[in-house]
């Protein structure tokens, strides 16, 4: 595998970090990965290493506010905004090369869904690994509630932290999470709680037109991001290729679980299948 960074300019003059994993042969396909809420693109190269081991490019960037890219750090509050950045990186680094998949991770999975339902014709097929499509059980009712009348108000309060505890089983993944010093380890700010809140409440209406190739799967002892929005992909989705698993017992880093090593081969099985 070959490693390389570079950076676009992002939708508000943000400097968006990306590294893009090249196999060490002439590649069959590009796959771009979509990461989660306050983490970052190198927490994901081990998903690159076997994503490059079946032929494929992985570009993964650093979303606005977090990791290398600049910005306040989760300082987004137009969810439109992580996907017009996203749409620009795969514009520089991946458009002339297909087929082209995207997976998105939680946060990131709402925004690989948005993506998807935006700009069905830049993609082959979309996973998604645990997506935030519901608000998961350690948010609050209330908060969830008011979140996106915060956001617009008082969009730099703070909210709610990530446990890191429920990140993963394997306390080693646990704690390399708390050391990171690329993680957001603070209160998630209202501003961008909301934006997230809001893309959520879109999802139903807008899932009949997601037409194309999907794979979804979710840890069943998720707390962060709940089972229950992989289920209603499965409900309200038009694609007529789609497989939704609920991996029971496993958190929310599906790729950092004790399992991993099955769930990242199941995610490039179906990719090259789906090629």
């Amino acid at each position: 595998m070959q490693t390389s960074t570079a950076s676009i300019t992002g939708r508000h003059g943000n400097t968006i970090v990306y590294d893009v994993h090249r196999p060490d042969i002439e590649p069959v396909g590009v796959v771009v990965v979509a990461h989660g809420l306050g983490e970052h693109a190198g927490r994901y190269h081990h998903v690159a290493r076997a994503i490059t081991d079946r032929g494929y490019t992985a570009v993964i960037p650093d979303h606005a506010g977090h990791g290398r890219s600049t910005g306040k750090r989760l300082g987004v509050t137009d969810f439109g905004d992580f996907v017009a950045d996203l749409h620009s990186v795969i514009g520089v680094a991946a458009s002339e090369c297909r087929p082209r998949f995207l997976i998105g991770h939680s946060m990131g999975g709402a925004i690989a869904l948005s993506y998807a339902l935006d700009h069905p014709d830049m993609l082959d097929g979309l996973i998604l690994s645990g997506p935030a499509i519901v608000p998961g059980a350690d948010l609050p009712a209330p908060l969830v509630k008011i979140a996106p009348i915060l956001g617009k108000l008082v969009p730099w309060l703070p909210s709610a932290a990530l446990s890191a505890s429920a990140v993963s089983r394997d306390p080693d993944v646990v704690a390399a999470y708390e050391s990171d010093p690329l993680v957001w380890h603070g209160k998630i700010p209202a501003g961008l709680g909301g934006a997230l809140i809001g893309a959520m409440a879109t999802f139903p209406g807008r899932l009949p037109t997601l037409t194309m190739p999907a794979l979804v799967l979710h840890g069943g002892a998720d707390v962060l991001a709940n089972p229950e929005g992989s289920r209603i992909v499965e409900r309200h989705a038009g694609s007529s290729d789609l497989t939704v698993t609920i991996l029971p017992g496993l958190y929310h880093e599906i790729f950092n679980e004790p399992e991993r090593d099955e769930v990242i081969s199941t995610v490039t099985d179906w990719i090259v299948a789906h090629s």
